[in-house]
């Protein structure tokens, strides 16, 4: 005799005589049953018909029904693959659809079926179709199986373990809301006016956006400016997704990406001369949500992006006070956004996309995060260069290998398109080699100096030397706009600058260990003395390389780069690289390795620069003003330097048009003028700032002289104090290379 103990149509356990080739047959689960025996949740005997396991069951034949056999739920959402079988579902059917026979007449069922008041909630992790007959219904293993599934993978640390608790709980959560919904569903759509608009429905979309719900801005106002952010400001670093740039996604662009939409909003307003209310209003809530991103706000890789954005226009309404000479507080700015873009990106798990070994995962998903994360690695290296501070990024890997083709968003849906992927692939590996020479050889004041007093050095320049050269016959000749090959061709020729520019300074080092107990005078003579024949030099090579760079980039800005077209929306690393190769030529002049005539012409070039950066602007406040003031008091001839016309090049005068400051002819001046002990580096905007501006510059350690000595040999102001350093002058306490 057979006896079971039957639960939702699956036999739990068979007994039945001793036969060992029928009892391994049933001693297995059985989970088919037809639909009636499931809803009323019985036993389903399947073999009354002869043939084992096939319909009709005993009750239907009995009660003269038409037996329809259920599917298996065994497994939760995990869909298995049918076996073949008269009865069975076509093998070419997919595998999302439900395995059910029908029969030829639809009989009326005995008892209604029984209806869920939980409303189905499509699987993040398993198929979206929504229930059917033979998929209500499901065995007690399916809840447990459903959790394991939406828990996922082993969790690797206790932050992992916390995000599967929280994802299971958003799940219930988002649950419960929709059952609430339900039940006053009927209750909403029955208060309508007579107007057809649901009465007490919330703004949605772009009326829901904090700037337009408080009236600050319309929906044209909103349009328009993304318009001309993805005009002007786009095509140098990508990182919006295109679909947001059709006017017809403003609304999900708003609902779904407060963060990247207000950056956008935020840069596109920041040179509007016309309407400057609307900067102020975007940087006050910009501001906001910055606060709240390192608050712990919650947030998703759009903000990550906004902030990478941020960090290379750097917005003038979010820093409270501005600066009539520019002094590098642009550089702080976009440290701080980086650094919280990182930190940000390694919270959400941005890093992982980096290895391409998930292919279940969303490619366009998938490919939007790796965007995201390979920029913070190219701006957390470009930043840490200028301003010469270590890397926070660990990089994409050092096996991944990226390519153009792992940014499917960059990659031009027609041939008239910008192939962004290919330029953004020649930007990442320029930056690799921009890591390699700052963590080779500007690793830190006590490495480098061994590297120059030892000349070590000297190998590591040459490969470096070498590689920029490949990249540059490969990627030089690369196919794309005019206003973006420029770009890549001035990060060139910086980056030879700031290889080459090593060897200057450790031939400054190696020169001064020659003389280490002179006064400041004696040091000074020597150094010039050494550096009258740069030809006769060990480094010369490296010392010509430096100079024909820094040259070479500010040739490219003048005859290469429309100012009010092209410059005046490029990102702010392009202003600032010129702004430092004009401060090296400075240093190098001051030693004496310039003749006459190429003197000259570097003076004419600093002043078609200068001419460049005021043109770019759009107003006094704006940087290519800041810093033309800058490079004006600096290379200011020694005539012109007295108290008076120093404030007046420090005022800011609103009445003045950009472009417009008198072009001041720069006489040839007598290289004593100009001091190499002049203790300020070319990489330090803020010790250059503090060195124009007269006020004392250097540590605690340096000597001071009278202001009658100091004025027959140093470029301050007159009204400056002297102050020289006695020993180890070629690095200040902070680490940074004082050339």
């Amino acid at each position: 005799m057979l006896s079971t103990a039957a639960h939702n149509g699956v036999t739990k356990k068979v007994t039945k005589p001793k036969s060992k080739s029928h009892s391994e047959h049933l001693m297995k689960r059985v989970s088919r049953a037809c639909l009636h025996c499931r809803q009323r949740k019985s036993r389903c005997d399947l073999d009354s018909s002869g043939s084992p396991g096939t319909p009709p069951c005993q009750r239907c034949l009995r009660d003269h029904r038409d037996c329809v056999l259920g599917s298996s739920n065994r497994g939760g959402r995990r869909v298995r693959k049918p076996k073949s079988s008269s009865h069975d579902m076509d093998s070419s059917s997919s595998p999302a659809k439900v395995m059910q026979l029908a029969p030829n007449s639809t009989p009326a069922p005995a008892e209604p079926p029984r209806q869920f008041s939980r409303p189905y909630q499509p699987d993040h992790y398993g198929r979206s179709d929504p229930p059917t007959a033979s998929t209500v219904n499901m065995d007690d293993d399916d809840s447990a199986s459903t959790t394991d599934s939406a828990i996922g993978s082993v969790p690797r640390n206790p932050s992992d373990a916390w995000q599967c608790l929280t994802n299971v709980a958003k799940r219930g959560a988002e649950i419960a809301n929709i059952e609430k919904a339900g039940d006053h569903y009927s209750e909403s759509t029955r208060r309508v006016k007579l107007n057809g608009v649901q009465e007490g429905q919330p703004d949605s979309g772009i009326k829901a956006y904090r700037l337009v719900k408080n009236g600050s801005l319309t929906r044209e106002n909103v349009s328009q400016l993304v318009a001309r952010y993805a005009n002007n400001f786009h095509p140098y670093l990508p990182l919006v997704p295109r679909k947001y740039f059709d006017p017809a996604a403003l609304d999900s662009f708003a609902s779904q990406e407060k963060h990247l939409l207000t950056a956008v909003l935020t840069i596109a307003t920041k040179d509007l001369v016309d309407t400057p209310g609307y900067h102020e209003i975007c940087s006050k809530y910009m501001h906001e949500l910055i606060s709240g991103i390192a608050a712990g706000a919650d947030c998703d890789v759009e903000a990550v992006e906004a902030l990478l954005l941020l960090a290379e226009w750097e917005p003038q309404g979010l820093r409270p006070k501005i600066e009539a000479v520019g002094r590098g507080e642009e550089d702080r700015a976009a440290w701080m956004h980086v650094g919280l873009a990182l930190r940000s990106g390694y919270f959400l798990g941005l890093d992982r996309t980096s290895f391409r070994n998930d292919p279940g995962n969303d490619a366009q998903v998938d490919g939007r995060k790796r965007l995201a994360w390979t920029s913070c690695y190219i701006s957390d290296r470009l930043i840490s260069v200028r301003i010469g501070r270590a890397f926070w990024s660990r990089g994409p890997g050092p096996m991944t290998g990226l390519v153009s083709k792992d940014f499917p968003s960059l990659q031009p849906l027609t041939t008239a398109e910008e192939d962004y992927a290919r330029i953004f692939q020649a930007l990442l590996d320029l930056t690799q080699l921009y890591g390699n020479v700052h963590d080779v050889l500007y690793s830190g004041m006590r490495t480098s100096n061994q590297m120059m007093l030892m000349g070590d050095y000297v190998k590591y320049v040459d490969d470096f030397r070498n590689a920029i050269e490949r990249w540059n016959r490969l990627w030089g000749t690369l196919n794309c706009s005019p206003h973006i090959k420029v770009t890549l061709q001035m990060s060139y020729e910086y980056l030879r600058l700031y290889t080459n520019a090593f060897a200057f300074q450790a031939a400054i080092s190696q020169a001064l260990t020659l003389k280490p107990k002179e006064d400041a005078h004696s040091q000074r003579e020597h150094l010039r003395a050494t550096f009258s024949s740069v030809a006769s030099m060990q480094d010369a090579r490296f010392i010509y390389a430096s100079v024909d760079a820094a040259k070479s980039y500010l040739t490219i800005l003048v005859n290469s780069v429309d100012p009010e077209k092209h410059l005046h929306f490029m990102p702010l690393r392009y202003y600032l690289y010129s702004i430092y190769a004009a401060v090296f030529l400075y240093k190098a002049r001051s030693f004496g390795i310039m003749n006459a005539e190429e003197e000259r012409g570097v003076r004419l070039l600093i002043n078609d620069t200068t001419k460049k950066l005021h043109r770019a602007s759009a107003g006094p406040d704006d940087i290519g003003s800041r810093y033309a003031r800058l490079l004006e008091l600096l290379w200011k001839p020694k005539s012109s330097s007295s108290s008076s016309d120093t404030q007046e090049l420090l005022r800011k005068d609103d009445n003045v048009p950009a472009g417009a400051l008198p072009n001041t002819r720069l006489p040839d001046q007598p290289y004593m003028q100009y001091s190499p002990m002049n203790d300020f580096s070319w990489l330090d905007l803020e010790a250059v700032g503090d060195y124009v501006s007269g006020y004392q510059i250097g540590n605690p350690n340096m000597l001071g002289m009278n202001t009658g000595t100091y004025q027959q040999h140093g470029p301050y102001p007159a009204n400056s104090e002297a102050i020289w350093p006695v020993q180890n002058w070629q690095v200040d306490p902070n680490g940074n290379l004082l050339f």
